[in-house]
């Protein structure tokens, strides 16, 4: 349900704040009447008659389990129709798992596509003519966009509504779904911070969260962890792939590019997030980025504060 209602919600709120409406959102099945998600939830659908493939701007199919997509891939009716719709539409794609009934059809040869990082493994091994990227949170290659698990279709509409309407739009959507920043589509789908929150040093992550502007280094970590430091730089390399102090730095870094795009001065993102001075903080955005905070601010920033 979240793979159709998601984008259906950032389309109806950049029609609320643009100057007139630029979206009709109009879910289609096969037939047409209510449709029942996963979840227990019935969606009202157009059959395909209602919606000739030439009066389609932008096609997307959501995810689904998997008997719902053996079902649509295999549904004779829908496929012609999505084929024909795809190619007279500016644009199509997949939220989540629905990149596989689009690989089924033969609509994403040759182009790169993503998919939940759960499933991206599959979609790589039975379309090899599918150049898969499973970390990617969204792809657009040419009119074809596909996103990562879920929520990511957010991100991916969020990024259609950019080009057709603007940042300013984009952004005021972003905002009143309460997202503390539109998410980029090379950003990985899970963070680094959730992956280890979920492990043994979860109580310490926490901390260091809390702590980030804080003079922080190795002894202080395993004092928190209440290990010995030279067996808590092992455990924890083992644990999460990163030493200590690597991991520290990335997590400010996490931390410094929501302060810029939330509109932070490199100063105050600096020592809000423990680099100390601006000079740090450059120095490993551009060893992690191979661009300068300034500049990362200035693309994907949405406001100014002192």
């Amino acid at each position: 349900m979240l793979d159709v209602a998601g984008p259906a919600d950032v389309f109806a709120m950049a029609n609320a704040f643009h100057a007139e409406p630029a979206y009709r959102v109009v879910p289609v099945s096969s037939a047409g009447g209510l449709v029942r998600s996963s979840n227990g939830i019935a969606l009202e659908t157009e059959p395909l008659a209602a919606l000739p493939p030439a009066d389609v701007d932008t096609l997307i199919i959501a995810g689904g389990e998997r008997d719902g997509l053996v079902a649509a891939a295999t549904d004779a009716p829908l496929a012609e129709w999505a084929r024909d719709t795809c190619a007279l539409a500016r644009r199509f794609g997949s939220v989540c798992t629905g990149a596989f009934v689009l690989a089924q059809w033969g609509l994403l040869n040759t182009h790169r596509a993503t998919t939940h990082w759960a499933s991206a493994h599959l979609l790589a091994r039975y379309y090899a003519d599918v150049a898969v990227e499973p970390d990617a949170l969204y792809v657009q290659d040419g009119k074809v966009w596909t996103s990562g698990g879920v929520t990511a279709g957010i991100d991916m509409c969020l990024s259609m509504v950019e080009q057709d309407l603007g940042r300013w739009v984009a952004a005021r959507v972003a905002k009143q779904l309460i997202l503390s920043v539109r998410r980029m589509g090379n950003q990985s789908q899970y963070s680094l911070t959730l992956e280890a929150q979920s492990g043994q040093y979860a109580e310490l992550i926490d901390w260091l969260r809390a702590h980030l502007h804080e003079s922080i280094d190795v002894e202080r970590m395993a004092e928190v962890a209440e290990e010995a430091p030279r067996s808590f730089h092992r455990r924890f390399l083992k644990e999460t792939g990163m030493t200590p102090r690597a991991f520290l730095e990335t997590l400010r870094l996490q931390a410094a590019k929501v302060r810029l795009e939330a509109g932070d001065s490199v100063k105050r993102a600096a020592r809000h997030t423990g680099f100390g001075s601006e000079a740090h903080l450059a120095k490993a955005f551009r060893r992690r980025f191979a661009l300068t905070p300034l500049l990362y601010r200035a693309q994907f920033g949405h406001g100014v504060q002192a």
